[in-house]
């Protein structure tokens, strides 16, 4: 059983990071300073943003409930 929520503890762990590394920059940084952004030539595809976002807290609630879980175990 342990050994099951750690594999999955992991699996969601690289997914989080994943999740988080794909998710478009909300704030220009070093890119707006020289004018140009991070959004795309017909605008900012939103759909796929807040699919990411949701996603993202999804996996942060799942990998926080595994760590209290793994813990209680241990």
């Amino acid at each position: 059983m342990k050994l099951v929520l750690m594999v999955l503890y992991i699996v969601v762990a690289i997914a989080l990071v994943v999740g988080i590394l794909l998710q478009s920059a909300r704030v220009p940084g070093f890119t707006g300073s020289f004018g140009s952004s991070g959004d795309t030539f017909f605008g900012r595809r939103r759909g796929i943003d807040e699919t990411l976002a949701r996603m993202t807290a999804i996996l942060a609630f799942v990998f926080f409930a595994l760590s209290i879980v793994i813990t209680r175990l241990g």
